[in-house]
């Protein structure tokens, strides 16, 4: 990949987890369409009237996609979208890609059964944002422990948002049917050890049921939030 559009790919390190987990930045100002080609990245119809911005954070997601995959035995797969806009991973594999402004990442591992995983990377909402979107990330209950927390609202609710985004995409390839922000509440979220744990709301399917907790790490890089979910 030219290094004017990604630079600093890395692969993370997260405790206990099991899979690959790799980040990097990418310009948009240096994004051009023969990248795809020249990456061998497929450059897929749904794409053709999205704007530069769409295409960029595509086009990095999928790189660091294949990155990922090579070093797990699947080299020159091409990563195509399913249903809900889901990526379709190699047997056995489980993985999710996220991005934000100039941040992408991509976590996979091999995975058998009711195995998953979910990455999400979201930037810090401001105040008022945060004000204005809570209704629909969090039940008042969770709104009223949020505020009562020491840290920022508008921080802490980025992470919940970010966590929840994580645990559908943990999810949804097992259960395959929607489910939104309430459907999960948050019941712990420590700042000093990066972790936070979900519980569901409602059954989706008979082994994820109501009451079913979910734990999962995040960490934050400037004004990034990323979190981690993986079963």
């Amino acid at each position: 990949m030219h290094p004017a559009f990604i630079n600093n790919v890395e692969f993370l390190l997260v405790g206990g987890f099991p899979g690959l987990i790799a980040r990097c930045h990418f310009s948009l100002a240096s994004y051009r369409d023969d990248l795809f080609a020249d990456n061998g990245i497929h450059f897929p119809e749904y794409l053709i009237n999205a704007v530069a911005k769409r295409r960029a954070e595509y086009l990095a997601g999928r790189y660091l996609a294949q990155q990922v995959l090579a070093q797990l035995g699947h080299a020159n797969f091409t990563l195509e979208r399913g249903e809900n806009r889901a990526p379709i991973w190699p047997q056995p594999i489980t993985g999710s890609i996220s991005h934000n402004i100039d941040t992408a990442l991509c976590a996979a591992q091999n995975s058998h059964g009711e195995g998953g995983v979910g990455i999400d990377v979201e930037t810090i909402m401001p105040p008022k944002r945060a004000e204005e979107l809570w209704s629909g990330i969090v039940g008042e209950a969770e709104c009223l422990w949020l505020r009562q927390q020491s840290q920022p609202f508008n921080l802490l609710l980025t992470r919940v948002f970010s966590a929840k985004e994580s645990l559908f995409k943990a999810l949804y390839p097992q259960v395959r049917c929607y489910f939104d922000f309430l459907d999960a509440r948050t019941v712990a979220l420590d700042s000093q050890a990066g972790t936070f744990e979900l519980e569901l709301q409602k059954t989706l399917t008979p082994l994820c049921h109501a009451g079913r907790r979910f734990s999962g790490r995040f960490w934050q890089q400037g004004d990034a939030v990323t979190t981690l979910i993986y079963l």
